[in-house]
């Protein structure tokens, strides 16, 4: 039986395979599904994630087939053609990446054959089946990651000083770009090289040399579980998984421990380097110590956020929670993990954690948990005012203040998050 979600947290499969795809420095995704799909996805997700934009090739500007009736009756191949072509003409780009909706998938268009033409001419095109019905933003991004390590990687001879960074999906995470912008500056203290494919104009040549690396690290007790499989099975690199945003003094040493232990890299930088980085951090928490008032929390959002966040506040800035809410649907074998994620802590008693991305339910078991402070996304506000408490948007969707390279992540982006805290 279907179940009607009210506001959702999280757009589709091709949504998320379009965000993903855009922000692989040099691809252009060209969209095969009905009118609108591409416009209302990409501009749906810059807007609501704290209005950061479409970049380069989104919106209005985004190559689409626009099937109507007549591809529905008859196939939409000739169409995707002839979009093809033109895209190739007009756009420039590095890679080009046909992306299928839910109107191309049920009629059956053979959208492969097409691009394989295109390929067998040296024409830079691949296909991924993305129909929005598959599933979420995060399976489109899981998709496009995968259909490129099938495409384009190649074994190469290893780099220990090499890694990968997986499981921040664009727009999801709103802070998307600072956060990895932060993760990489602290990996680069360690003498790595950092692959994030998604900032810093890292394109498709980026992604073909990602083989060499030494280990790929996951941040998400969840995401991209198959990717890391073909990484492993196909080139011997192994990965770890960081469950949650690594946010603050604790939580960002504990990862750079596991990212070092997995390299073997030498201890004393390590400590150096998180003596350093706590020293940073704390120089600037102990200043706010005569303003600082506990509170008892509510926080809702995607796994990552809700993770990290929450194991800030409790370990490093003192607070209580009383409820964890997770709204990005993580498969069920991986939910016992998340709540033991959200149960271990010494100094707390751990928050009543919840799956579900339904509005009415999310306000409901707020609510119910009589927070006094409210982290979430601009949907929460209203139940915020109506209780009369402190809100701060900190999750998909944002709509009330602008977003360009912020960050929670880290040691400094935890200033970051307090200064918000008292901004709000």
């Amino acid at each position: 039986m279907s179940i009607i979600t009210e506001n959702p947290r999280y757009s589709c499969a091709l949504g998320g395979a379009v965000a993903t795809a855009k922000n692989i420095y040099g691809t252009i995704p060209i969209i095969h599904a009905g009118p609108g799909c591409g416009n209302q996805i990409s501009m749906g997700q810059g807007s609501l994630a704290g209005f950061q934009g479409v970049g380069y090739i989104g919106g209005n500007a985004l190559p689409s087939s626009n099937m109507y009736e007549q591809e529905v009756i008859f196939g939409g191949e000739d169409k995707l053609n002839e979009l093809i072509g033109s895209t190739l003409e007009v756009v420039k780009g590095d890679l080009y990446f046909v992306l299928t909706g839910c109107t191309a998938g049920i009629i059956g268009d053979d959208c492969e054959s097409i691009v394989n033409e295109y390929i067998s001419k040296g024409y830079p095109v691949i296909h991924a089946a993305t129909e929005g019905f598959k599933g979420s933003s995060y399976y489109g991004y899981e998709i496009v990651f995968e259909t490129l390590a099938n495409k384009f990687l190649k074994p190469l001879p290893k780099n220990n000083k090499t890694v990968n960074i997986f499981g921040i999906v664009p727009y999801q995470d709103v802070n998307w770009q600072g956060n990895l912008e932060e993760i990489t500056r602290l990996l680069n203290r360690l003498g790595l090289k950092v692959n994030s494919f998604l900032i810093n104009k890292q394109g498709i040549e980026a992604f073909k040399t990602s083989s060499e690396a030494a280990l790929n690290i996951i941040i998400s007790p969840w995401i991209a579980e198959s990717l890391a499989n073909i990484y492993k099975d196909k080139f011997d690199i192994p990965f770890i998984r960081y469950p949650g945003l690594p946010i603050g003094p604790t939580a960002s040493s504990e990862f750079l421990k596991q990212a070092a232990s997995a390299l073997n890299i030498d201890n004393d930088l390590v400590q150096k380097v998180i003596e350093e980085e706590t020293d940073y951090a704390y120089t600037y928490i102990e200043k706010m110590s005569d303003i600082y008032k506990q509170f008892r929390f509510a926080i809702i959002g995607d796994t990552n956020t809700v993770i990290g966040l929450t194991n800030f506040l409790i370990n490093d800035y003192g607070q209580i929670p009383t409820v964890a809410i997770i709204t990005d649907e993580p498969k069920e074998e991986y939910r016992d993990d998340i709540i033991k994620e959200l149960s271990s802590f010494e100094f707390a008693y751990p928050p009543k954690v919840v799956f579900s991305d339904d509005r009415y339910i999310i306000s409901t078991e707020i609510e119910k948990a009589e927070p006094s402070f409210i982290f979430g996304s601009s949907l929460d506000k209203e139940i915020a005012q109506t209780l009369g408490i402190p809100h701060l948007s900190v999750s998909f969707p944002i709509t009330d203040r602008l977003i360009l390279n912020h960050a929670f992540a880290g040691f400094r982006g935890s200033i970051t998050f307090i200064e918000d805290i008292f901004r709000g």
